[in-house]
């Protein structure tokens, strides 16, 4: 399931489990403002871990990268040596 569909059902249910509940119009205002800044802190706390899992997979990646680069290049240098001897 895709996480935009999730989010939306989520957010439809919310409100409408909020609506149907028997409230007066200020209750029910105040009840969807709440779980609605209660969705919206969800959802900034996942974008900062994503960012930092990002974050993190993207080091690794580098210095895969780099050590890559490294090897090849000593690789080459003796390569180059041999031909040369």
């Amino acid at each position: 399931m895709h996480f935009k569909t999730l989010l939306n059902g989520v957010v439809v249910g919310v409100i409408l489990g909020v609506l149907f509940a028997p409230a007066s119009g200020e209750e029910t205002r105040k009840k969807i403002s709440k779980r609605a800044q209660g969705i919206k802190d969800n959802c900034e706390d996942l974008a900062d871990e994503v960012a930092v899992k990002f974050k993190t997979v993207k080091a690794k990646a580098n210095d895969i990268i780099e050590n890559a680069k490294k090897k090849f290049n000593d690789m080459k240098d003796e390569a180059e040596s041999m031909l040369n001897t």
